[in-house]
């Protein structure tokens, strides 16, 4: 059996598992860092994990607001995230579809966002979250479907 490679993103998750104290900045790979992801918090009982995102320049378009494929990406990480801390050390998320909707124009500088595993499950977990800006405003919503994997 060929060894999986290791998963950066998955490995930061586990030890927010076991030490969720926050901040903790994630540039576990480029996306992330030009996000300026940051993990906040982890309520395992209730499935939650919340996090911060202060997305580089390269995000905004016209007048100062955050494109929405980069704030879907952003809700993406959010869930996959959550899905991960409660997820089994040897199993890892894939998302398999991916709903956003918007509410508003992203014009802040930074974002937090919550993800909670509404149902998990041995191989598919259903997982939704909510994007606020700095003055705690939604600006976007999402559900996904989440694949767990084994490895």
């Amino acid at each position: 059996m060929t060894q999986q490679p290791m998963n950066p993103d998955r490995e930061a998750i586990r030890a927010f598992v076991v030490d969720p104290s926050g901040p903790v900045p994630m540039p576990t790979n480029p996306l992330l860092a030009a996000f300026g992801a940051e993990l906040l918090a982890l309520d395992r009982e209730a499935r939650v994990l919340t996090m911060r995102f202060t997305p580089q320049p390269l995000f905004w378009q016209g007048a100062g607001v955050v494109q929405g494929g980069a704030l879907a990406a952003m809700l993406d990480f959010v869930m996959g995230f959550a899905g991960m801390a409660v997820a089994t050390d040897s199993q890892t998320i894939t998302t398999t579809s991916l709903t956003t909707s918007f509410y508003a124009a992203a014009r802040s500088e930074s974002y937090t966002a919550r993800g909670v595993v509404a149902k998990p499950g041995r191989r598919v977990m259903f997982a939704t979250a909510e994007l606020e800006g700095a003055d705690g405003r939604a600006v976007a919503a999402a559900t996904s479907t989440l694949l767990v994997l084994e490895g």
